[in-house]
């Protein structure tokens, strides 16, 4: 059943209920109650509960939602073992001011391009603490690592995104027809043409360089950050909690930070464990689990922690990352409530009459940019894309690798403008800062980056290249 323009009220409802409490998770569940309202009138309660269990025992779901919970226990016993300390006391002896820590935040998350997860969650763990002692805000840090996340693992063709594009890309008979004999060569050759990327990564450089003013809500948290060096700390403050996420109602107790004792040994090898097997596995799962057993035999025999305190660590870090799941968890379901109305559908349908040879690719990225930021709804959204984008390109006489590139640089767009998008709740999470704060302080410049992106889409398109 076709809903018509009423599809565009949940989505709507829902950003203006964001933006309007700075609340995430509340937004989210306010905008399926929408959807289920208007598709089900007075008897959505039953519909919307079995949306609920629908979504929790999803199994692609479940394993986002344990991989991020067994994450949040690991970044505990890091903590713990006071591992990051030592990693943090030696990125400190090279990162001297602001510009060089944002400059290696930037390099990190260039050089860990296999998956976006793996990417924002190492980078940010590693960096904070610097990032911290040498005056750079917790927002500023998670913008850096959402913008090296997916836009990464977009340009460099050895990670999961690249996986999952060639197979969508290589199924297209209209591909094959041009010559293509595998997903990746036809990615190789769209690769020119993700223009969001490559702006979203210049955009995050020049800001790590100083070359790019402080917007917006990014202005006043590095405005904050001045404000509190000037208030002399607490004595109580001494004794605070060394791990409290901010979006979480409960946090560890940890004893003293005490700089003696942090060893570098104790956070680089369960990091790289947790890399290398990722990369030579392909699975995050498998590589999470390794990394939290090498916890366990790396500590308990050098008595950083009894076997009893490792248990309560990992269990108290799972809680602490609930409120996040609970984000996630939400996200899936005005997703799915989305697709259930037939929003996709109705938007592209509403452009297709406007799209011509020369507009093509910048109508493209535009409509699948505002989907997935409306949406949450990244590869599943490209995937039914490249279906319609594909032949439309051929039947308009358009470059059908330009089409591909702005497919690819919309889903990019999404997952990382996207307020509740997995890749920004995860950015936020790491940083231990609020979703919206991070979002909205993030979202000026991602939006620069869009609209250069979509002036390159349309230069091309008009000029023929």
């Amino acid at each position: 059943m076709s809903y018509g323009i009423l599809c565009l009220l949940p989505p709507a409802a829902m950003l203006i209920f964001a933006l309007k409490t700075k609340k995430s998770f509340e937004a989210l569940i306010f905008g399926t109650l929408i959807a289920y309202i208007i598709m089900y009138k007075t008897k959505f309660i039953g519909p919307w509960c079995d949306l609920l269990l629908s979504e929790v025992s999803n199994e692609d779901n479940q394993y986002i939602l344990l991989l991020c919970g067994l994450f949040g226990g690991f970044i505990f016993l890091l903590r713990e073992a006071k591992g990051t300390l030592g990693f943090s006391d030696l990125l400190s002896r090279f990162c001297k001011s602001e510009c060089i820590t944002m400059l290696v935040s930037v390099f990190m998350g260039i050089i860990i391009f296999v998956d976006d997860y793996l990417n924002i969650m190492t980078v940010g763990t590693c960096m904070k603490d610097v990032c911290d002692k040498r005056k750079v805000p917790r927002q500023a840090l998670a913008y850096i690592i959402d913008s090296t996340g997916a836009p990464i693992c977009a340009l460099i063709p050895f990670s999961t995104w690249v996986v999952f594009y060639s197979g969508v890309f290589i199924q297209e008979q209209a591909i094959v027809d041009m010559g293509f004999d595998t997903g990746m060569s036809v990615y190789l050759k769209v690769l020119p043409y993700m223009f969001y990327p490559i702006a979203a990564l210049l955009i995050v450089i020049l800001f790590a360089l100083k070359l790019m003013p402080k917007i917006g809500k990014m202005r006043e948290a590095y405005e904050e950050l001045g404000k509190k060096e000037l208030v002399p700390e607490k004595p109580e403050m001494h004794n605070a909690p060394s791990v409290n996420i901010a979006m979480a109602g409960m946090s560890v107790d940890y004893p003293p930070e005490n700089h003696n004792t942090g060893n570098i040994l104790d956070f680089l090898i369960p990091i790289g464990i947790l890399i290398g097997v990722t990369v030579y596995t392909q699975n995050m799962m498998v590589a999470i689990i390794l990394a939290l057993a090498s916890c366990m035999i790396l500590y308990i025999p050098r008595k950083k922690m009894t076997f009893t305190r490792y248990v309560e660590l990992f269990f108290a870090g799972f809680a602490d990352i609930l409120p996040v799941l609970a984000i996630l968890l939400a996200s899936f379901m005005i997703k799915t409530a989305c697709g259930e109305m037939g929003l996709s559908e109705y938007i592209i349908n509403l452009c297709v009459p406007y799209m011509n040879g020369k507009t093509l690719a910048a109508i493209i990225f535009l409509v699948i940019a505002v989907l997935t930021f409306v949406t949450s709804s990244f590869w599943g959204i490209e995937a039914v894309a490249v279906s319609i984008v594909v032949p439309l390109a051929v039947a308009l006489n358009a470059n059908v690798l330009l089409a591909l590139g702005a497919v690819v640089s919309g889903g990019v767009f999404g997952s990382h403008a996207c307020f509740y998008s997995d890749a920004t709740v995860l950015s936020s999470a790491t940083c231990e800062i609020d979703n919206m704060s991070h979002a909205v302080s993030q979202f000026p410049y991602v939006l620069i980056s869009a609209v250069l992106a979509a002036g390159c889409f349309l230069f091309c398109g008009v000029f023929g290249f």
